[in-house]
């Protein structure tokens, strides 16, 4: 497999794949656990992948550099392309997963590819079909293989990669939107209730008590006194406290959203402010 598609030193090898390689170099393999925890998938989704034969069988329970590749190219591509479809341009461009005779280049340096043609598409001002592809020539360049054809069927593949990844990435910018859309229509924010102050009802004189002795009428009126108190107390400076706390917070939270959303938009945003 060395010999696949070999590139010279310095090209994109030196990019995305290059933490896993450190760890498959210090521990011969990764295993599923290692695996979910390197893409974020769930077990059940890899084992689901390596028995539709999407991707090759582990070899003695360790996920090899071919394995890890090959999932992490199906997961940046699976919520904008058909998990079916993800496997027939796998097929396109490496034949079946396990069978390396139909193979022009290794999976980990078609992902570096993808990674670092994402890269320079992004600091690029032309995004039309023809610019990502003179991204992609000069990505691939150092690429080597005696069937020209390979090269071409690289491009046409990087090509409709790039393009599912910046599709993905809209989508998700679209659910979010729509989603914070949905809770305000759902649970607009509540507004502060108005202090209202208890009104005071005048009552009818009532028959004079019984007396009783001075310590226990000391004890009634500095109880009702207490529970008075703390009803004007909670009355009015509570309720406003809430109020400014809750204003305070609107206006925090708005100036934070406000920088977070500047800061965060991705490349084809920022050029293209009407997205």
């Amino acid at each position: 497999m060395e010999a696949i598609g070999k590139v010279s030193p310095g090209g994109p090898d030196d990019k995305g794949f290059a933490k896993i390689e450190i760890l498959l170099e210090a521990t011969g393999g990764l295993t599923l656990s290692q695996v979910c925890a390197v893409t974020g998938l769930e077990g059940s989704t890899i084992q689901n992948w390596v028995k539709r034969g999407w991707v090759e069988h582990p070899v003695g329970k360790k996920y090899e550099e071919v394995h890890i590749a090959r999932v992490l190219i199906i997961n940046a591509l699976k919520e904008c392309i058909k998990l079916e479809h993800i496997a027939l341009l796998m097929n396109y461009v490496n034949g079946k997963a396990g069978d390396g005779s139909e193979a022009i280049i290794r999976e980990s340096t078609l992902y570096n590819y993808l990674c670092e043609a994402l890269k320079q598409s992004g600091q690029s001002d032309d995004h039309s079909k023809s610019g990502v592809e003179t991204v992609i020539n000069n990505v691939i360049r150092d690429y080597s293989d005696p069937n020209p054809d390979s090269r071409i069927r690289i491009r046409k593949a990087l090509t409709l990669m790039i393009f599912a990844c910046v599709c993905t990435d809209v989508k998700r910018r679209v659910d979010a939107m729509m989603g914070q859309i949905l809770i305000e229509l759902e649970d607009p924010k509540p507004k502060p209730k108005p202090v209202v102050p208890i009104p005071i009802v005048e009552k009818e004189p009532e028959e004079e008590p019984e007396e009783e002795p001075a310590e226990v009428l000391e004890d009634i009126i500095e109880t009702r006194k207490t529970v008075s108190q703390a009803l004007r107390e909670w009355d009015i400076s509570s309720v406003e406290k809430i109020i400014i706390d809750h204003d305070e917070g609107s206006r925090n939270a708005t100036a934070d959203d406000n920088d977070k959303k500047q800061s965060s938009k991705p490349w084809y945003v920022r050029k293209n402010p009407k997205l």
